[in-house]
């Protein structure tokens, strides 16, 4: 499916037709929604009707807004990628904004608590106006509008429509930045958007943030005293307390130094830069650097290894293997990558403490400290790669007060009993509540 570059595009027209979103929101008329829409409410939930979920507690319901596509795939349907909005609140409402072609179901009923509404429009500035008509038709009803909390995923678009929701069904909104949507001093963020950002930044009661850096970057903009970090997870506490049953030394006896690197070995990944950033160390017969992955990579990792000539010093592994093992029984782990897949590998690696060398992100650099529990470069710089796997071969003890210090900081900031996580992320997002009431 074509898909719009929404950060690029700051022509003429897109900067009218913001102005006349920001300035002039509830001029238009309500649109009708099955002049719009093939799918009614009715159709899309088979006759079940939204009002008609019960719950034997007191009811929270809420209403994600978002631009993020994968929560239309119902095994992703999570925040944190752990938790899934089902198990969060009583009643889920997602409206997902994107630009293309209109689904044919833009109503989705994939719990029985969970209400997910697609809203397609060509161009991003269209996307305010299509889901006004959207939560009009959905969620308003003859008691009033549905969701209790509005809550958006972005401070751009998602941003926008929470804040319009917000005054226009009374109800109280809560802004979430994330390492994903923060980007707002970025060129990738373009002129639009930063705008945007700036916007709606100062016009919520209630703010939440992933990470402290992220509070730094937008800090000013910020007018709420309902400030928090979001509550983080420790998914992988039980690592700590396997026991280890490989033993590298007795497998590969003629190494005596095993870097590990694990990934997907397909494009995007930097297998290719730990290799030449290595490369030196492995002509030392010694020294090994063992590969978990696959993909179309895997073949010129190979033809790479013999270009320089170390190919006796490289081990490729499948991902089937057990990596836990792996990163508690090597001596440095290379992490280059900054996908989703690469911070879920850093998370483990704390626990199975083994030293690691970090690409440097927001996010990494939010949690630990550059030669004190990892040792950060710069990514694609294999000239700064190669020297820190210098500093890390030659200092045992650094390696050792590394590993230490990274599980020290996840203690700190990451909870480690599920049950209080989800409690204490439900209660953040209810805070707004309270923060609604005493602006009011």
């Amino acid at each position: 499916m074509a898909r719009r570059n929404l950060y690029t595009d700051s022509s003429s027209h897109a900067a009218a037709q913001l102005d006349t979103v920001l300035r002039q929101p509830e001029l238009e008329e309500q649109a009708k929604a099955d002049a719009k829409y093939k799918v009614s409410v009715d159709e899309a939930l088979h006759g079940s009707r939204v009002k008609e979920y019960q719950s034997s507690r007191n009811v929270t319901r809420v209403l994600f807004i978002s631009t993020d596509v994968d929560l239309l795939d119902p095994a992703k349907q999570s925040l944190d990628g752990y938790l899934r909005v089902a198990d969060l609140f009583d009643e889920v409402h997602m409206l997902i904004l994107r630009t293309g072609i209109r689904p044919r179901q833009p109503v989705l009923r994939p719990n029985n608590n969970v209400w997910v509404y697609t809203v397609s429009t060509e161009y991003w500035w269209e996307l305010p106006s299509a889901a006004k008509d959207m939560l009009e038709t959905q969620l308003k009803f003859a008691d009033g509008f549905r969701a209790d909390i509005i809550v958006a995923r972005d401070p751009y678009e998602s941003g926008l429509v929470a804040l319009q929701a917000a005054k226009r069904y009374n109800r109280v909104a809560q802004l979430h930045v994330t390492q994903h949507t923060h980007g707002i001093h970025a060129e990738k963020a373009g002129f639009l958007k930063r705008l945007l950002a700036w916007y709606t930044i100062p016009r919520f009661a209630s703010v939440r943030v992933s990470t402290k850096r992220i509070w730094d970057l937008i800090k000013r903009r910020v007018k709420t005293t309902d400030t928090a970090v979001l509550p983080r997870l420790n998914p992988y506490q039980a690592i700590a307390d396997t026991p280890t049953t490989l033993n590298l030394k007795k497998m590969y006896p003629q190494y005596i130094f095993n870097m590990l690197y694990v990934g997907h070995l397909e494009e995007g990944s930097d297998v290719l830069e730990v290799m030449d950033a290595a490369h030196e160390m492995l002509h030392n017969t010694s020294v090994s650097l063992i590969i978990i992955g696959d993909g179309p990579l895997k073949s010129e990792c190979k033809q790479k290894a013999k270009f320089l000539g170390i190919e006796k010093q490289i081990v490729i592994l499948p991902s089937t293997v057990d990596i836990v093992q792996y990163l508690k029984t090597a001596n440095v782990l290379f992490v280059p990558d900054t996908d989703p897949y690469s911070e879920d590998i850093v998370m483990q690696a704390v626990y199975a403490g083994i030293p690691m060398m970090l690409a440097k992100t927001d996010q990494r650099a939010d949690l630990f400290t550059h030669a004190e529990s990892a040792y950060f470069f710069m990514r694609h710089n294999v000239s700064e790669m190669s020297s820190g796997l210098t500093v890390m071969m030659n200092n045992v003890t650094l390696r050792q007060h590394m590993t230490e210090q990274a599980r020290q900081t996840m203690e700190e900031f990451f909870h480690r009993d599920p049950e209080l996580y989800q409690k204490q992320y439900r209660a953040s997002v209810e805070a707004a509540l309270f923060a609604g009431e005493e602006e009011k």
